[in-house]
C-alpha cells in the first residue's frame, strides 16, 4: 500500500509543478480500480508524448520497457522486442525513459522526447537502437537528421519543462516499480528487471 500511496503522491506533484501534463488519474483508480492492471495505469499516468510506441494500440500484449540510450542489453533487447512484434501481432511494445547511466543519457531522453512531439519518436529511438558502435556526437545528428527530425523546433522542445518532468516521472515510476537498472520489463502485468530473451518473454 506504501508504494501505491508514494506513485500517487509523485505523480501528483510532478503534475502540479508542471500544468503541461495531459494525463489525470485519482487515489482511487491506481489503487483499486481492478478493471486495468497496474502496467497499463503506469501508461496512464505518463504523457502521450512520453511514450514511444511500436505495434497497434489494441493489441492483447503489452510490454513496456524501462530503458537507457547507453546500456548494452537495452540495446540487444531492442531489436528482439521489434522481431516479436513484427511476428505476433498480438503484441505491442511501448518503450519509456528511464535515463541512470550518465549526463548524455538524460540529453538523448530529451531529444527522443522532443522527437516524439513531432510523431518521429520511433524513428528517432530506433535509429539510435540500431546504429553501430557507440554512440557519438556525429552519429546522433545523423540519427537527427535521418529520423526526418526539425532540428529547430527540436531544440526548442528538448528544454522546456514539459520535457524534463516528463523524464522524472517516468524514473520515478522505474524505480518505484522495482528497477534497479536497466533494461526493466513488464510482460502485461509481470514485472522483471533485467534482460530477458525473446523465448522466455513470449
Amino acid at each position: 500500500m506504501r508504494f501505491y500511496i508514494k506513485v500517487i503522491f509523485s505523480v501528483l506533484f510532478l503534475y502540479q509543478i508542471n500544468n503541461t501534463a495531459n494525463a489525470e488519474m485519482t487515489l482511487n483508480e491506481l489503487i483499486f480500480d481492478e478493471t486495468k492492471s497496474f502496467n497499463l495505469k503506469i501508461l496512464d499516468a505518463i504523457p502521450d508524448v512520453g511514450k514511444i510506441q511500436f505495434g497497434e494500440d489494441n493489441a492483447k500484449n503489452t510490454i513496456i520497457e524501462f530503458f537507457d540510450y547507453f546500456c548494452g542489453y537495452c540495446k540487444k533487447i531492442h531489436a528482439e522486442l521489434i522481431d516479436l512484434t513484427e511476428k505476433r501481432k498480438d503484441v505491442r511494445v511501448i518503450f519509456l525513459q528511464h535515463p541512470i547511466l550518465n549526463e548524455s543519457s538524460t540529453v538523448i531522453a530529451k531529444i527522443a522526447i522532443a522527437a516524439n512531439m513531432q510523431g518521429l519518436g520511433f524513428d528517432f529511438h530506433h535509429s539510435i537502437f540500431t546504429m553501430q558502435g557507440s554512440i557519438t556526437s556525429d552519429k546522433l545528428s545523423e540519427s537527427i537528421k535521418s529520423s526526418g527530425v526539425n532540428e529547430i523546433k527540436l531544440k526548442i522542445d528538448m528544454d522546456k519543462d514539459e520535457v524534463k518532468n516528463i523524464i522524472k516521472l517516468s524514473s520515478f515510476l522505474a524505480n518505484a516499480s522495482g528497477a534497479r537498472g536497466t533494461p526493466a520489463l513488464f510482460i502485461n502485468d509481470e514485472f522483471y528487471g533485467g534482460y530477458l530473451s525473446t523465448a522466455k518473454i513470449e
